[in-house]
This record gives C-alpha cells, structure tokens and sequence, in this order.
C-alpha cells in the first residue's frame, strides 16, 4: 500500500508523544474528562500474551487520537494500532508518514476483509499487541449521536481468529468538542466514557451458536452480533443513567 510503513523507525516514538501530549492537553485541561468502571480497562490488559481488541462508538474525526490517548498507555510500544480510510488518512506521502507514526493502518473500503492492512491487524492482536476498532464503520450523523447498526463484520473476524479480550466503552460529549463539520477542537465542554466488561469468546463458544459452525462467515457474524449487543446494552445503560439523573 502505497504512503504507508509500518517497520519501526526512530523518529515515529518521538512524534506519537507529541500527538499524545497534545491530545492530553485538549482533554484534560481545555476540557473535563471523566471515566466510569476505569479498573475495568486496566483489568483487560493484565492477561499476559494475549491481544487487546477495543471497540467503541465514533461521533468525532478525531475520537483517535483525541480520546484513545487518554486511556494510559505511554510507551509507543504499548500504543494501540487502529485502522484508518486509506483515501482520508493515507493519500499523500505526508500524511502517509504523519499516521504511520501513529500506528494507523491503512483500511481500503470496499476491499473486504482479505486486504494487506486488515490482516496487519490481526497479526498485531495475535501476537499481542492493543488493537481499536470503530465497528460502526463511519461516524454516526444522527443528532443523537446513536449507534449506527448493524455493525461492520471485520470485528467479527478479528475476535474469531485472534481470540483477544475484547473490551466496549461507550463515550459521550466528544461530539461537542469536534461537531462535524468543525476543524478545530472546541474547550469547555465535558466528555464521559463508560467501560464495559472485558471478556473473550473462544472458538467453542463460536461454534455452539453460529448458524452454521463450519463457515467462517457464519462464525464472523456470530461474533459481530455478539460485539453489537455488548456496546448497544452498555449505551442504553448510559443513556438511561443520563435520563434518571437530576437535573
């Protein structure tokens, strides 16, 4: 693919650490972060050896790297990979190299899950690296910022052949701080994230409810379906807790 090196390279650490810190300051300072069921991400990644696949809603152009930044991890080693629209993100050779560095993996819509950069990503979380997806696809456009449904099968596959611990959050407010639209990050503004329960479903699990066992397909539906249940109960237990809450 062309604009796109993922081979390590001794400028890329330093240049994801600026991104981080400025991502840091947007959030914390600028504006308010709050997290909710924190131990539960911290839980996710102390299964030694094996990858980490996050997935969560997307209402912003930059949810990554404004927010995934905030979730702890420093060490460039230690930072997640993430796909990213190769026409977007990889067009130029600048910006090839600026997302590079940020271990953004270049996705070709309309390609299918047989693609040199899909498959980058389920090498990373088989050999055990952090992996985010935005399951949905796109940003949602919906005033509400709601889910958008059904979810994109990739995740499927990425939980089916790596077997990670899978860990949703569901996040609210980063529509305020980069409407769509918009160019420049908004302040003022406050942004939750809730976590999930982190889990993993094995290939037996797979197997007992996939329409049909032996298809890969059925079985990469099974776990999308299973992955689209755990963030729509995990944003209807947010949206519900907003609605009760005192004026």
């Amino acid at each position: 693919i062309r604009h796109w090196s993922p081979e390590e390279r001794w400028y890329k650490p330093g240049v994801c650490r600026v991104v981080v810190g400025m991502s840091r300051f947007i959030m914390q300072t600028l504006n308010t972060l709050e997290f909710t069921h924190r131990e539960r991400w911290e839980e996710a990644f102390t299964h030694q050896g094996r990858g980490v696949l996050s997935f969560s809603n997307h209402v912003s152009l930059f949810d990554d790297p404004l927010l995934i930044s905030n979730l702890g991890a420093t060490h460039y080693d230690e930072v997640r990979w993430i796909p990213a629209d190769h026409h977007n993100f990889f067009g130029t050779s600048l910006k090839g190299a600026l997302f590079s560095c940020g271990k953004c993996v270049p996705i070709i819509r309309g390609a299918g899950l047989d693609q040199p950069g899909f498959n980058f990503l389920l090498e990373r979380l088989k050999a055990g690296d952090w992996v985010h997806i935005f399951p949905e696809g796109g940003r949602t456009r919906e005033a509400d910022a709601r889910l958008r449904t059904p979810f994109k099968i990739g995740i499927g596959r990425l939980l089916v052949e790596a077997e990670p611990i899978a860990i949703p959050f569901y996040h609210r407010g980063m529509e305020d701080i980069l409407p769509i639209g918009s160019s420049r990050p908004r302040a003022g503004n406050k942004v939750t994230v809730h976590f999930g329960e982190h889990s993993r479903i094995d290939s037996d699990w797979i197997q007992a409810r996939a329409l049909s066992p032996d298809s890969p397909m059925a079985s990469w539906q099974t776990a999308t379906a299973w992955a689209q249940e755990r963030l729509e109960e995990l944003e209807a237990r947010v949206l519900g807790s907003e609605t009760l809450a005192p004026a």
